[in-house]
């Protein structure tokens, strides 16, 4: 199965992508929690840019619920939205909710070269194998500007020592769906080795409850309060290390 698999075939599974386009379109009118937070950094990096108009990539945009709200918050960006499958940016460029903002199709592993000052890597790299990891990090590095940022929400663990790839198989994913669950300090290494510095890491935790769901039905993510209440997310039996990380290309 490792080998089989491959980001291309999940973002050309017609079947799959109807049922995820549905999903996000409960984010439509109100942002995700974790997006806030991507908001929040963004607005936080153009404060500091007085020189030109930055303009920003969301690779993996789906069907641009984040642009969305990141234009609401922020306006002094230019807005680009990249990703491989066709009927998501279709979907984008029909909106009219997202007037104005470019949709292309973009491969993560081979980016335009020192094209943006800010590229968001939203809940995309934890399906990659290492040496998908390696390239995008690599690309993405490349599509930057000097000086410019990264942005990524991903699954993040401080345990040095544990590396965890798994195949997942549910409702959505028949077939199976690679899960990486990589420990920062390896994160940080690549990202150093492909250019980056000043890497942050900012473990995320829901302020809000998320029921548990049936065992009968398809997985998705709920919360569970451990003995400090800190919310932890689970998807059936796993828990979730999700984490924002920024960081910076050299000038």
């Amino acid at each position: 199965m490792a080998e089989k698999f491959s980001y291309e075939q999940y973002v050309s599974d017609a079947d799959f992508l109807r049922k995820y386009n549905d999903y996000q379109s409960r984010y439509s009118e109100k942002v995700r929690e974790s997006d806030k937070v991507i908001v929040s950094i963004v607005n936080s990096l153009t404060s500091k840019i007085n020189t030109h108009r930055p303009v920003l990539l969301d690779i993996g945009c789906s069907t641009g619920n984040l642009l969305m709200h990141l234009r609401d918050a922020v306006q002094s960006i230019d807005y680009i939205g990249g990703d491989l499958a066709q009927s998501s940016l279709e979907q984008c460029r029909s909106n009219p909710k997202l007037s104005g903002i470019n949709f292309e199709l973009l491969d993560i592993l081979d980016l335009p070269v020192s094209s943006y000052d800010i590229v968001v890597v939203n809940a995309v790299l934890y399906m990659f194998s290492e040496k998908q990891y390696d390239a995008a990090v690599r690309s993405i590095s490349k599509s930057l500007k000097p000086g410019g940022v990264v942005i990524i929400y991903d699954f993040a663990h401080p345990f040095e020592h544990q590396d965890l790839e798994i195949f997942e198989t549910s409702v959505l994913h028949p077939d199976g769906l690679r899960l990486c669950f990589r420990p920062m300090k390896k994160v940080r290494e690549k990202l150093v080795a492909a250019g980056f510095s000043d890497v942050e890491f900012s473990p995320f935790e829901l302020p809000i409850d998320l029921p548990k769901p049936p065992y009968d039905e398809e997985v998705v993510t709920y919360t569970v309060n451990d003995s400090l209440a800190h919310k932890m997310m689970f998807r059936g039996v796993l828990y979730q290390p999700w984490c924002h990380m920024v960081a910076h290309k050299a000038n």
